[in-house]
């Protein structure tokens, strides 16, 4: 599992050499080595992140030797950049010297980057992983394999699972139960009543007519020939004889005379439908393979076409595979961009952007027209299409994917550009505005963002640090330690003049202050923002200034804005991330980091193209190879 830590939460531990030992350490002139890194991080880390105190929960024990840093390397690439940036040790803790900072640093940098050259060589695709159809690929499949569009997925109570803070669609999720069983049964009989369901206007049936629907999937008088071709779209991939022999033994068992025809072919239908070849997405093994593998064409129609559709593939992607053309370069670069372009990739929006960015969780944002009166759920379900919108296009367009940090522009409608106090902007529709306010552009300055960030009756600059760090940076903070209390606003009142005092006096605690340290000023430069994204200026109740561990200071969105630009670089690492975790379906592992950083490089030489990105996760080698299962893969 990807760890994204922040180096005050581990500074590595539980380390037990003395402070004889510490003062023996190598200077940057000798050659540094893992045991003159942990004498490093004895003397200037242990004392918060040991195992008397483990800060943020966690304990870094097995960090024991090289091997055990290669194994989370995110962990150490985290601790080389605060020691940079020096934000770590903390400014009133003892400080090393400049020479032993950058010597740790660079020990860190350099194995890390060994490391990722060796994978790039000899890569590992990971575990191969079955994966269920979560409750959206269900619908958009059935929608596709039978032109019915419909929420069955919801009318029958399927679950959307999700692990954590992560997508629905990791396998690691995707469980399966009696109980889930009988819904996809029921699901099946839903869909055969719309297939069964006569035409709602012209002539009636004729005896023995099919309904609309149902004649399209089996042709008159050719009931293999349908079958076959339900098989091989419903399964996604060529069919062996004996399944179509077992199905058309079940219709003809239940069908036969032409009279009662129809219920053999319903029947059909819905054992196509609760069949694992349906529900599931299967990659088998293949024998004696000691060393990772292609995916065959067919597998990876499956995978590109559930990465960027979230749905089973078209007649032109199956074709292809069926020639076996898929794999050839020109040929797959084509289809990328075809697939790109088609509207079915808004599920990319739907499904990716929604889960990693939190917009379908802006229905329960905090909120209440209690206390904003025009926070309606009109203005409401406006915030979450502007934010909706914009990444769309960002598809749409081959727009740079780090417009989503600081866009010149933003998609209104007349209802959210009043909101904002953007004049000279009419109609329902979303339409592209350019924006003569930077603070306004990008994911800080969308409503949908900031009330999600916020309270009941006030802005919450910790849930807003917090959305900096973990969704855009993808350096989440740990979770609070147990028993801490939120801020008793009544309490701190008579010592605090104002809502940043009280969250200082908060932060002022021995178990909070090192995190709020890192992640309030953040958010307290969004402070020009209330609660649901209108602006205020700055005066006595509004201090939007804020200044990083590092060093950075900042006052209000567009200098925020600014300092985070300057690390685009984690920004752009972290968006790949996301998207090829979602893409594989698995969380990364440590050899992935490689295929992240070419990814990342690329995307750097052309200019952070939406495109790029995409095509660069489905041609790269975790995506196209697998390997066959081994001992630990399940673990």
């Amino acid at each position: 599992m990807a760890l994204r830590m922040s180096l005050r939460t581990l500074c590595l531990a539980s380390l037990t050499i003395s402070a004889l030992e510490f003062c023996s350490f190598s200077r940057a002139a000798d050659p540094v080595n893992f045991e003159t890194v942990r004498t490093f991080l004895s003397g200037y880390c242990v004392k918060c992140h040991g195992e008397k105190v483990q800060k943020g929960g966690l304990n870094l024990v097995p960090f024991a030797d090289e091997k055990s840093v290669l194994k989370q390397r995110k962990v150490w690439r985290s601790v080389a950049e605060q020691l940079i940036t020096k934000e770590m040790p903390p400014e009133r803790e003892k400080q090393p010297a400049e020479d032993d900072r950058a010597a740790v640093a660079k020990w860190v940098g350099q194995t890390l980057d060994a490391a990722d050259e060796r994978d790039r060589k000899h890569p590992d695709p990971g575990r191969a992983v079955v994966r269920r159809l979560t409750a959206g690929e269900y619908n958009r499949t059935v929608r596709d394999l039978f032109a019915v569009n419909f929420d069955v997925a919801g009318a029958v109570g399927l679950p959307d699972d999700t692990v954590g803070e992560s997508f629905n669609n990791l396998a690691a999720a995707l469980n399966f139960s009696d109980t889930l069983m009988e819904k996809y049964f029921t699901a099946a009989d839903l869909i055969i009543e719309r297939l069964d369901a006569p035409p709602a206007k012209g002539p009636k049936l004729k005896p023995g007519e099919l309904p609309p629907l149902l004649a399209k999937v089996f042709k008159p008088g050719d009931v293999k020939g349908s079958v076959e071709r339900l098989l091989r779209r419903a399964y996604r991939r060529p069919i062996d004889v004996k399944e179509v022999s077992r199905l058309l033994a079940l219709h003809d068992q239940a069908a036969p005379n032409a009279a009662k025809a129809e219920d053999g072919l319903k029947l059909v239908v819905k054992a196509v439908l609760v069949s694992p070849h349906f529900l599931l997405r299967v990659e088998r093994d293949r024998p004696n393979a000691d060393s990772p593998y292609p995916v065959n064409d067919h597998e990876l129609a499956v995978r590109l076409s559930y990465f960027l559709w979230s749905s089973m593939p078209d007649d032109e992607l199956a074709s292809l595979a069926d020639q076996g053309k898929l794999r050839q370069a020109d040929v797959y670069d084509a289809q990328v961009k075809r697939m790109l372009a088609d509207p079915k990739a808004k599920a990319l929006t739907e499904t990716f952007a929604e889960q990693w960015l939190l917009f379908k969780k802006l229905p329960d944002a905090r909120p209440t027209t209690e206390f904003y009166p025009t926070f309606t759920p009109k203005l409401r379900q406006a915030m979450h299409d502007e934010a909706a919108t914009f990444f769309d296009k960002l598809r749409t367009e081959d727009a740079p994917i780090t417009d989503l940090l600081a866009a010149d522009y933003a998609y209104l409608n007349a209802d959210l550009a009043k909101h904002y106090g953007i004049p000279n902007v009419t109609g329902p529709e979303f339409r592209k505005v350019p924006l003569t306010d930077p603070n306004r552009g990008g994911l800080l300055g969308m409503g949908a963002v900031l009330a999600l960030t916020s309270h009941t009756n006030r802005t919450s600059p910790t849930l807003r640090g917090k959305y900096v760090l973990d969704v855009i940076l993808g350096t989440p903070p740990p979770p609070p330690p147990p028993g801490v209390s939120q801020i008793d606003e009544a309490k701190a009142g008579k010592a605090a003049k104002n809502f940043r005092e009280q969250l200082a006096l908060h932060a002022s605690q021995a178990s909070c202050g090192g995190c709020h340290a890192k992640i309030d000023p953040l958010g307290f430069g969004l402070e020009n923002f209330d609660a649901i994204g209108r602006w205020r200026n700055s005066g006595k109740d509004i201090d939007a200034t804020g200044k990083l561990p590092g060093g950075d200071a900042f006052n209000g969105p567009k200098e925020l804005k600014a300092v985070l630009l300057k690390r685009k670089g984690r920004f752009v690492e972290n968006v790949t991330e996301k998207m090829l975790t979602f893409a594989l379906g698995r969380e990364l592992h440590a050899t992935d980091d490689a295929t992240v950083k070419a990814i990342t490089a690329d995307l750097e030489k052309t200019g952070f193209k939406f495109s790029v990105l995409v095509g660069d996760i489905a041609k790269s080698y975790p995506f196209q190879h697998r390997r066959n299962t081994k001992p630990g893969d399940g673990e």
